[in-house]
């Protein structure tokens, strides 16, 4: 009888003790399930701060946006050396060379010089021959318009540089001294001085700039510049030492505007066609 007594008073102890350990159970589940919950959150809120969660196989240039500013110096930055004088041996070498490459232009020079002649201005073939190349090795919307921007920068950083020093040095055009030299039906006379010429410089800017991007492309491009900066001597309206002078000037001005772009963190050539 006495252990029933015992057993009596035991069992209500040992009730309440399992019915804490459950409830004990049950904060702690609560809080495994909380804690989870609040994990779960935080996920969402990470992922929330990197984007809305769009993915795709081959995204279009996701870095474009971390690409440096391009970086051009002033025009005015760049010198050429002095012309020859107008009554300077070499001034009437190049008057007599002149005479005679104008005497016996061939059907086809003379398309030459129509071609780079007669046009609003001769960077028109540039942007065009820059999106021949664009659509070729097929660049995306940022490539694309950063070339145009590289290329487009070079040019007026070129023209700038080139007027400068025209009207620094005010040489007279070829015609101003030798008045047997003919010009192309349709072609005239700038009215702007002759030195440096900014046909060439701006045709070397571009062909030097578009080698550096499109490297398989150089001996096309370096031809163009060539058949460009020729034009001017066929058409009778540069002597061949404004040709030099450009060309100078083109090399200085590109090797900076290269120099910029091995930082910026942006492609920096296209070799194979996509």
């Amino acid at each position: 009888m006495k252990q029933q007594k015992n057993l009596l008073l035991i069992v209500p102890f040992i009730l309440l003790i399992v019915i804490v350990l459950s409830a004990c159970n049950s904060e702690q589940t609560k809080g495994q399930e909380k804690m989870i919950e609040n994990e779960e959150i935080q996920q969402k809120e990470q992922k929330s701060n990197k984007g809305m969660g769009w993915t795709h196989d081959n995204p279009m240039t996701p870095t474009a946006g971390e690409w440096g500013a391009l970086e051009f110096k002033e025009g005015k930055t760049y010198k050429v050396d002095a012309p020859p004088a107008d009554d300077s041996e070499t001034t009437k070498k190049e008057i007599e060379e002149l005479v005679k490459i104008t005497n016996e232009r061939t059907d086809e020079e003379v398309e030459l010089v129509k071609h780079w002649a007669i046009t609003p201005s001769p960077n028109t073939h540039w942007f065009a021959i820059t999106e021949e190349l664009i659509q070729k090795y097929k660049l995306s919307i940022p490539e694309a318009a950063r070339v145009h921007a590289i290329v487009s920068g070079g040019i007026y950083t070129t023209t700038t540089a080139a007027w400068g020093q025209k009207y620094e040095y005010l040489r007279k055009r070829p015609t101003d001294l030798e008045t047997s030299i003919t010009l192309v039906d349709g072609v005239q006379v700038p009215p702007h001085p002759a030195y440096p010429n900014s046909h060439a410089s701006t045709a070397w800017t571009a062909a030097t700039i578009l080698s550096y991007i499109f490297p398989n492309e150089k001996g096309m491009l370096e031809q163009t510049a060539e058949d460009a900066t020729y034009s001017r001597m066929l058409a009778g309206v540069h002597f061949r030492g404004d040709h030099e002078a450009s060309i100078q000037l083109a090399k200085d001005i590109t090797a900076d505007i290269i120099d910029s772009l091995k930082d910026d963190h942006a492609p920096l050539q296209y070799e194979e066609i996509q």
